[in-house]
C-alpha cells in the first residue's frame, strides 16, 4: 500500500507544478509580482524544483527512493542522441504548425508577444527563460524523477503519463501535440540510455528551434514562405529520423542500449486511467485554456 501511495503522490506532482505556474502567472498579470527576468526565472525554478525535491525525498515501503537518472550517457550513443534530438524538434514543430492551422492561431508569434509583455527583450534573457531554464528544470522533473517514480506501474504507462503531463503543462492547445510527441521521444531516450541528459539536450534543441521559428513567424510571415518552411522541415525530419534509426539499429545490434519492455495492453491502460493526479492535471489544463 505504501508503494501505491508513492506512485499516487508522483502522479499528483504535475498538477502541483501547473497550479504553481498558474499562481505565478496570475500574480504577474495582476501586478502583485514585478514583470522581471529574475522573477520569471524564480517562478520556473520554484514550480519544478519543490515537487522534484519532494519526489526525491519520498520513499516506498522498502525505503527506496525514485531513481534519479543523472549519470552521464555513454559516448557511443552521441550520434543517436544528436540525430534523434533534431528529429524530435522538427516533429514537434510540424505537429504544432498543423494544429495552429486548424485553430487559426500561431503559437510562435504568441511566444514573443508574451515575453515582451513581461519585459523580456534582451537576447540572453530570452535564451534563459525560453531555451535553457525550461529544458533543464522540466527534464529533471519529468524524465529525471517522475518517469522513474511512475515506472513501478510499467515502463509504457510511465512514458505515456509523463508525456501527457509534459504536454498539458504548457497550457495551450496549439502547443499540445508537439510536446507530447517530443516527450515520448525524450522518455524513450532516457530509458534506453539510462540518463536524463539526452532529454535535456533534445529539449534545448527543441526550444532553440521554437525560438527561431518565433522570430521567423514575426519577420517573414507576410512573405508567404511558410509552405516552403514546412516542406523543408518535413524533408529534414525524414533525413534526421533515418540517421537516428540507423544509429539506433547499430546500438541495438551491439547490445549497447536497453530494450523497451512490453508490459501488456491491459496493464498500460490500467496505469494510465487510474491516476487521479493526471485527471486533476487535465482539469487544470482545461481551466487554463478556457478561462485564463
Amino acid at each position: 500500500m505504501k508503494q501505491d501511495r508513492f506512485v499516487l503522490t508522483a502522479g499528483f506532482m504535475p498538477a502541483v507544478v501547473m497550479a504553481l505556474l498558474l499562481l505565478a502567472e496570475n500574480l504577474l498579470g495582476q501586478g502583485a509580482l514585478p514583470a522581471h527576468i529574475w522573477v520569471l526565472a524564480a517562478a520556473e525554478l520554484g514550480a519544478y524544483l519543490a515537487p522534484l525535491l519532494l519526489l526525491r525525498l519520498l520513499k516506498d515501503s522498502e525505503g527506496k527512493t525514485a531513481v534519479f537518472r543523472c549519470r552521464p550517457f555513454k559516448r557511443r550513443a552521441v550520434w543517436f542522441v544528436l540525430w534523434m534530438s533534431i528529429a524530435a524538434a522538427l516533429l514537434a514543430a510540424l505537429l504544432n504548425g498543423a494544429v495552429s492551422l486548424l485553430l487559426k492561431e500561431n503559437v510562435y508569434t504568441d511566444t514573443l508577444s508574451l515575453l515582451e509583455r513581461y519585459g523580456v527583450t534582451a537576447w540572453w534573457q530570452v535564451a534563459l527563460v525560453v531555451v535553457i531554464l525550461p529544458a533543464v528544470t522540466e527534464e529533471l522533473f519529468f524524465r529525471g524523477v517522475m518517469f522513474s517514480a511512475l515506472e513501478r506501474e510499467g515502463t509504457l504507462p510511465a512514458l505515456l503519463l509523463t508525456s501527457a503531463a509534459f504536454a498539458m503543462i504548457h497550457g495551450d492547445l496549439g502547443n499540445l501535440a508537439g510536446p507530447f510527441a517530443a516527450g515520448m521521444i525524450y522518455g524513450y531516450m532516457v530509458y534506453v540510455l539510462d540518463s536524463v541528459w539526452p532529454a535535456v539536450f533534445a529539449h534545448l534543441v527543441n526550444n532553440g528551434l521554437h525560438l527561431f521559428l518565433a522570430h521567423a513567424a514575426r519577420s517573414y510571415s507576410v512573405l508567404g514562405i511558410w509552405s516552403y518552411i514546412v516542406l523543408i522541415a518535413l524533408f529534414l525530419f525524414c533525413l534526421f529520423l533515418a540517421l537516428a534509426m540507423r544509429s539506433l539499429e547499430g546500438l541495438i545490434e551491439k547490445g549497447r542500449i536497453r530494450r523497451l519492455q512490453n508490459g501488456g495492453f491491459a496493464a498500460t491502460l490500467s496505469g494510465i486511467f487510474v491516476s487521479p493526479g493526471m485527471w486533476l492535471l487535465l482539469i487544470l489544463f482545461l481551466v487554463r485554456i478556457l478561462y485564463w
